[in-house]
């Protein structure tokens, strides 16, 4: 009986894909810039890592230590139709104009979203929370400069105060293969059945901005992309949903703390979150390089790959111009540290990149502040070559000798305790 349906699905998934194959060739090997091995698992729980019996220093760990000294002894305001969910946004200063709405039953509490219900995201530069109306617990991940995410759950009882109760049940995916073998994160697109229930064999490679338009978002809500865009979102079941028909008819808008799941805030979060598992990454095998050989030459591969994602070298362009969303945007560029002519990392281009400066504004995170001291000053030696020209690789050679100027000039003002010779300009690329 089923039979029928079942091929009509397997013909619109394989429509899709041959679509996104002759409009993207390069999908494939643009996915291969990550280094061979990027998938293995490292061995975080021994030497010299130790990532569960280590002390965290995220975030949520020191807001813990925090609200258990308060007089409040961890008593929030607990809000009727929410929950903790605004108390834990404003604590951790994460914008509600973050929303991204996710119906794929892909997460812990998978029993509790559905199409008409979705999970929605928040994130700011080091913390995520997902929230599901009616669901028993608050979900959050949380960037440690050391160890990379640690999660946590906060139950939604109003009889009970926050606690932030760290879950590493969540590395069972979370610490594997699709978060580059480390603590960090995993970003799908896949196509769904009506009920939101993911269907095998659907997904993408992991989800990064070298990821074709056409080929991300699918499981999630998109309700502002321009007209022209081609994406995976919106489609429950196969069946395509007009932005327009998604939040106040699919979806209530009373549920959630603002209307909407935005495309900047889903460009962003793309970008951001395979930069936090490339920064542990470097990180854990940086360690174990120098306690077993006592150097970092075996690092080349990983250390040009970051480079390479750091510059956006092969970013997928947008496919017209996004407007931006004026929340997100102010408040994410509010955070900006600027260069004397007033320029940052932060700055948005939206015509056909995410952003104005190609450099990833997660350079300024504690977690590449805190890298290894010799592998810190490895990954800024060739960066600086690169952008006074020095270096010549192919790789880097579709950055413009403007762009490489900016970016030398915005770092120098913004980063802390760079090396003497940051201070000189090389020969620049005159292309």
């Amino acid at each position: 009986m089923d039979a029928i349906p079942d091929l009509q699905r397997l013909k619109s998934r394989l429509s899709l894909v041959l679509f996104i194959a002759a409009l993207f060739p390069r999908w494939h090997s643009a996915q291969g810039a990550d280094f061979q091995g990027s998938t293995h698992k490292v061995e975080y729980n021994a030497d010299p890592i130790f990532y569960s019996a280590s002390a965290p220093t995220d975030p949520v760990s020191l807001a813990q230590k925090k609200l258990k000294a308060s007089k409040s002894k961890g008593w929030l305001d607990f809000d009727p139709q929410f929950g903790y969910l605004p108390a834990v946004l404003d604590l951790f200063n994460v914008p509600a104009a973050s929303q991204m709405l996710v119906f794929s039953k892909t997460s812990v509490q998978r029993h509790d979203i559905s199409p008409v219900n979705p999970r929605a995201l928040y994130f700011s530069d080091s913390i995520y929370i997902g929230y599901i109306p009616g669901a028993a617990v608050l979900e959050i991940a949380s960037v440690d400069p050391k160890l990379g995410a640690i999660f946590y759950t906060v139950n939604q009882d109003k009889d009970e105060p926050v606690r932030f109760r760290r879950d590493e049940n969540c590395l069972n995916c979370h610490g594997a293969a699709r978060s580059m073998g480390v603590p960090g994160f995993v970003l799908r697109s896949l196509d769904t059945e009506p009920s939101g229930e993911p269907i095998s064999g659907s997904d993408t490679e992991n989800v990064t901005h070298f990821t074709p338009i056409p080929a991300r978002w699918g499981g999630w809500y998109v309700t502002d992309a321009p007209s022209d865009w081609v994406h995976r979102g919106n489609r429950p079941g196969g069946e395509s949903i007009s932005p327009e028909g998604i939040v106040g008819k699919r979806v209530p808008a009373s549920l959630y703390p603002k209307k909407g799941s935005e495309a900047l805030p889903l460009l962003v979060h793309d970008h951001q979150v395979h930069m936090h598992n490339y920064i542990t990454r470097l990180n854990f095998e940086a360690q174990q390089s120098l306690k077993v050989y006592g150097h970092l030459r075996y690092l080349k591969n990983q250390v040009d790959s970051f480079l390479r994602y750091l510059l956006f070298t092969e970013e997928a362009p947008l496919p017209s111009p996004l407007p931006a969303s004026s929340a997100f945007a102010e408040n994410f560029q509010a955070r900006a540290h600027r260069d004397p002519k007033g320029r940052s990392l932060r700055d948005f281009d939206l015509q056909t990149h995410l952003f104005k400066y190609p450099c990833s504004f997660l350079i300024e995170s504690e977690g590449f502040q805190q890298l290894p001291g010799p592998l810190r000053e490895v990954i800024l030696q060739k960066l600086w070559e690169i952008l006074t020209g020095q270096n010549q690789e192919p790789s880097f050679a579709g950055i413009s000798s403007e762009s490489r100027q900016a970016v030398l000039e915005i770092i120098r003002a913004i980063l802390p305790d760079l090396p003497d010779y940051w201070q000189r300009d090389g020969p620049t690329n005159t292309q």
